[in-house]
Parts: structure tokens; sequence; C-alpha cells
């Protein structure tokens, strides 16, 4: 998949020069080059800091890595929010956990739920012809005794849309 590096918007497949759909800028995506592979697996190059961040023995970053990485972090444009969203294929079923599928977790109180997902309103920018908003919006339960406990868990992502 390819979005425009202006808006963010998703480019049609097989399209490589031309205007944005959506903003007219001006797109170029010759020069995007595939992956490389090897013999026939695709080898996975780190292209993140966060891939560069040590681990312990368990897989976690340490405290002290984890929040000098947060810290470090720049507001990210429109564009690289959409473009960094992997969406669920149409016809995926199972748990998204173990996959590369990008999904939003929020628990906390009300206030919390309200106030974060704020942060999260392009998603919903997100849905058009060929993808849609799946949104989980709900009171938690007690696991033990079944009863609401007056916070909120609220799960985004993005699926093809079938």
């Amino acid at each position: 998949m390819e979005f425009c590096d202006n808006c963010g918007t998703l480019v049609p497949a097989g399209r490589e020069i031309g205007e944005c759909e959506q903003c007219g800028a001006e797109l170029d995506l010759t020069d995007k080059k595939p992956p490389q592979t090897d013999g026939g697996a695709t080898t996975p190059t780190p292209s993140t800091k966060l891939e560069e961040l040590p681990t312990t023995s368990s897989g976690s970053v340490k405290k002290e890595d984890a929040m000098e990485w947060l810290e470090n972090r720049e507001r990210p444009s429109s564009a690289e929010l959409r473009q960094a969203v992997l969406e669920k294929p149409n016809d995926f079923t199972g748990s998204t956990f173990p996959t590369d599928i990008s999904t939003v977790r929020l628990t906390g109180d009300p206030q919390f739920i309200e106030t974060v997902a704020g942060l999260f309103t392009w998603i919903v920018g997100m849905e058009d012809y060929s993808r849609r908003v799946e949104i989980n919006l709900k009171e938690t339960e007690d696991k033990e005794t079944g009863e609401q406990t007056g916070n909120y868990a609220l799960y985004l992502s993005v699926a093809e849309r079938g």
C-alpha cells in the first residue's frame, strides 16, 4: 500500500505518478523500493528507533530506555499517522495480538478515556470506500464478580472492506 506523502490518503493500486485525488499533491512513487528479499523471505531491517532499543532476556525494554525513547518522539503529521496504520485484512479471523495489525487499546476511568480518545479522532477519517473503522467502546466488567466497574475500554482499528 502506498500513501500520499502530503495528506496520507491511500493511493489507488498501480498508480505511481500523477496527482493525489484528495489534496492534489504531486505523486511520484517510482523511487519507492520494495523490501529486500533473501530466497523468497523478507529480510527484516530495523527501520525505527523502537526496534533498536535493547531488551531484557524476557523481551522487555528497560524503563529508563523506554522513557527516553518516549520523551524523544515527535508529534507525527496526519500523513505519518495514516501511513503507520496496518489494516486488518477482510478475511482475517482470530486474535490480532500476535500480528502486525494496528490496534489502539485504552482502558481507564471515563475522564481518562474521554480525554485521551481525542488524540485518535484522525482514525475516524480513515473510513472510506476501501476501509472501515472498527470501534468497541464499553464499560468494563470485573471478571470475578461479573459486576460493572465504572471504568471503560476503547478499542480502535482499521479493516479492509469486504
